[in-house]
């Protein structure tokens, strides 16, 4: 009898495991690892968070069982992750355009709350990785807690865009909000009612386009 196939919860830590266990192209790995789970799902903090939780615990269960550079590979992890997470604030920055063309406020309940999630991105990141790093063993938990206080520390590439993006539509929403209001308000309301679907669907296109690059290298 065939066994039944893995849910997308188990499939992503095992192959975040796996990938730990080898030891090679760690990070170019979890990031696309990543990007496919984010996929999966509307792009909400929620959702990524669980899916950062999740690579953290396989990674865990990988370093486990291996012999590799474990400071070495949680950095990797670690960079993939927020390779992804770009990945993820771009898509969400295309789809905060698109609201603003269309005329939509920042008093949108909808888009706020994008807003919101966007500055609480970074916190959430390494919130995230400690609280998946609590069930690994002594050694590998006190390794992740000190690459998280130096992550902290230095900060995250996808914190620093996030933090860009908001500042960018500070200003730029508004003026748009002006110019467009008027005729773009039916639009607006459709588009920012279901942010968080919109964005992941962003997310997917940009990760395709990327996947066909790296083909065509």
């Amino acid at each position: 009898m065939a066994k039944a196939p893995l849910d997308p919860t188990e499939w992503l830590k095992n192959m975040t495991s796996e990938s730990v266990k080898q030891g090679e192209n760690v990070r170019n790995t979890v990031r696309d690892l990543t990007l496919r789970a984010l996929q999966q799902r509307e792009l909400s903090l929620k959702h990524i968070k669980q899916v950062l939780g999740n690579v953290t615990e396989g990674a865990s269960a990988g370093l486990s069982k291996t012999k590799v550079n474990v400071e070495k590979t949680m950095s990797d992890v670690i960079e993939g992750m927020d390779e992804a997470l770009l990945k993820a604030v771009e898509a969400n920055r295309i789809a905060l355009q698109k609201v603003a063309e269309a005329g939509k406020d920042f008093n949108d309940s909808y888009v706020k709350k994008a807003l919101t999630e966007l500055e609480k991105l970074e916190d959430e990141f390494l919130s995230s990785v400690k609280q998946a790093s609590a069930g690994a063993s002594e050694k590998v938990q006190a390794q992740w807690g000190e690459l998280l206080k130096n992550t902290k520390m230095a900060g995250t590439q996808s914190g620093a865009q996030a933090t860009q993006l908001l500042e960018q539509f500070g200003e730029q929403m508004r003026d748009n909000v002006r110019k467009t209001r008027a005729a773009g308000l039916q639009t607006a309301h459709a588009l920012s009612q279901n942010f968080a679907t919109f964005a992941s669907g962003i997310l997917t296109g940009l990760s395709e386009a990327m996947q066909a690059s790296k083909k065509k290298k």
